[in-house]
């Protein structure tokens, strides 16, 4: 028997429309009204609540009736508007019906009017946090790969064979440093053993180019952490250890007179590496802990009134033991702000700590052979400029800021700075990468969550969990 063939119904218009406003998250009342307008235009029944359910351009575009698609076509272009991520899904259905998109202008802010069927856009370009140029970097890289804009999504052979699939030039790169994240945190994890979480937040905040506070009590493998990781990113290491003598100098270097020159030379002090070590921070004056400030957010250091850049990549990496015990200084809270996450090492578990002793008992010990690079400097710092491409939509960082600004009324008015919620959805950004995505969801945010903002709230990781999910609950009533 012959297959019975799919008829095409006339109310999946409203499904269609209804599949590209959800693709940015939840649609505003604006943006369906808009389309219910547009849709009356064509004579096509508003959207209904049926309509908004899991869809996809392959499934929806063959049920749309031919005479239908060119007015819905120009609807879909204008109610997604310069949002990428709609207009990405927008694009998809125009490609499907075999409409081309290339050679006219972008449409004005407010849309063209239906009736116009052909707009130029970055068809496959997923959306990115940066300027014009890096936006124009992405395009010449795709016209080097010989990848036309309609050829990014879907390409068609004039022979009807089908085409080799296009990989969009930023998935391809979230998809190699996603494999790198993962291949780096598989072979710290085989030397700090039972600490594979651990070590995915670490990467996770130095990806984001944001320095980690390490709190734990001493002998849980903290300084081994920190030593390893480096060591697996191919970067230069260095370790200072703060104690209560050590001076400001000690840390940033000074200028000291060259009898042999007859003329006084800046002598390089720790801090000028690649990863800094900063082993028990809290033990410091906080004189000394002040010497910090400007290298970990300025990545300078100013002596005698000169100023030297650190080299790319720098990170610091700082160990404190907890503020209760013996010899402790507390931090500023400027310092402690500048670290983007605060994360516990812990203590192994039963097994865990087993595997420890027989590995560190045994003959030949992790630290008597280091570990050999899994990539390069260069390419973690290809991580960090992956990183700020990946797109987070105006509705996550609403989002991000709605709980921020909760937090603060929340917390009595304890400062939550600017500097914290930029850290959240830059940590979040990275998390995205690790998840293989190139776009933020507000679960990235609430997975980072405890470790941006615990310190910053005098609080512990599981109350910050806490806080959010009553936000949540009260921002869905």
């Amino acid at each position: 028997m012959s297959a019975v063939p799919v008829m095409p119904r006339e109310g999946e218009a409203g499904r269609v429309v209804a599949t590209m406003l959800v693709a940015a998250g939840a649609p505003s009342r604006a943006s369906i009204d808009q389309a219910n307008q547009l849709l009356a235009r064509l004579v096509l029944p508003p959207l209904a609540e049926r309509d908004f359910v899991p869809s996809t351009p392959e499934e929806l575009a063959p049920l749309v009736p031919h005479h239908q698609r060119a007015g819905l076509c120009d609807l879909l272009l204008q109610v997604a508007g310069q949002e990428p991520l709609r207009r990405r899904v927008a694009e998809a259905f125009a490609g499907l019906w075999g409409f081309d998109l290339r050679g006219a202008p972008p449409p004005a802010t407010a849309g063209p009017p239906v009736g116009e069927r052909v707009v130029r856009a970055v068809v496959g370009q997923l959306p990115r946090h940066q300027d014009g140029a890096s936006l124009a970097a992405g395009v010449d890289e795709r016209k080097e790969q010989g990848v036309t804009q309609q050829e990014v999504y879907r390409s068609r052979s004039p022979s009807g064979s089908p085409a080799q699939p296009v990989v969009d030039p930023l998935r391809a790169r979230v998809a190699r440093v996603q494999a790198e994240m993962l291949e780096v945190i598989r072979a710290t994890s085989g030397v700090v053993i039972g600490k594979n979480d651990v070590v995915t937040r670490v990467l996770v905040a130095m990806a984001a180019r944001g320095h980690v506070l390490l709190v734990d009590a001493p002998g849980v493998g903290k300084t081994l952490l920190c030593k390893t990781i480096a060591a697996a990113l191919g970067t230069r290491f260095g370790r200072v250890q703060l104690t209560p003598d050590l001076m400001p100098m000690d840390v940033t270097g000074a200028t000291v007179f060259d009898p042999r020159a007859g003329a006084f030379t800046f002598r390089p002090g720790p801090v000028f590496t690649n990863i800094l070590l900063a082993d028990e921070i809290n033990r410091a004056t906080p004189k000394t802990q002040s010497a910090l400030l400007e290298v970990m957010e300025e990545r300078t250091v100013t002596v005698d009134g000169t100023t030297h850049r650190m080299s790319d990549p720098f990170q610091v990496l700082a160990t404190m033991n907890p503020i209760d015990h013996d010899g402790t200084y507390a931090l500023p809270a400027a310092q402690i702000d500048r670290f983007m996450m605060m994360i516990e090492v812990g203590y192994p578990t039963p097994e865990d700590e087993v595997r420890v002793l027989d590995t560190h008992l045994a003959e030949s010990r992790p630290e008597d052979a280091p570990l050999a690079a899994v990539i390069s400097a260069e390419a973690f710092v290809e991580w960090q400029r992956t990183v700020p491409m990946i797109h987070a939509s105006s509705e996550v960082k609403r989002v991000a800021v709605a709980y921020v600004d909760a937090l603060r009324r929340q917390n009595g008015g304890t400062p939550v700075s600017t500097r914290a919620t930029l850290a959240w959805v830059r940590a979040a950004q990275a998390r995205a990468i690790l998840a293989g995505r190139e776009f933020v969801v507000e679960g990235d945010l609430l997975d980072v969550a405890p470790d941006v903002l615990r310190h910053r709230l005098g609080a512990t990781a599981s109350e910050v969990r806490d806080r959010l999910r009553l936000l949540a609950a009260q921002r869905a009533r």
